[in-house]
């Protein structure tokens, strides 16, 4: 496997585990018996790390299309 494919597989793995894990918060918040405060800190982070992800992923995969 060449360089870039391999920056195209992790891209895309990081773009899934971003949108999983929008998922899963999404279907997981109402279980959970939390305050409202922390509720939000939890949606919060959730929304951090999975924004992360997503951007990581969508940069892994243009840098590994373009070289």
């Amino acid at each position: 496997m060449s360089v870039t494919t391999e920056l195209i597989v992790f891209g895309v793995i990081s773009i899934a585990l971003g949108g999983g894990l929008l998922y899963a918060g999404r279907h997981l918040y109402p279980r959970l018996d939390l305050t409202r405060d922390a509720l939000s800190t939890v949606r919060l982070l959730t929304a951090v790390i999975a924004g992360v992800l997503l951007l990581m992923g969508v940069g892994l995969v243009a840098v590994g299309l373009v070289t």
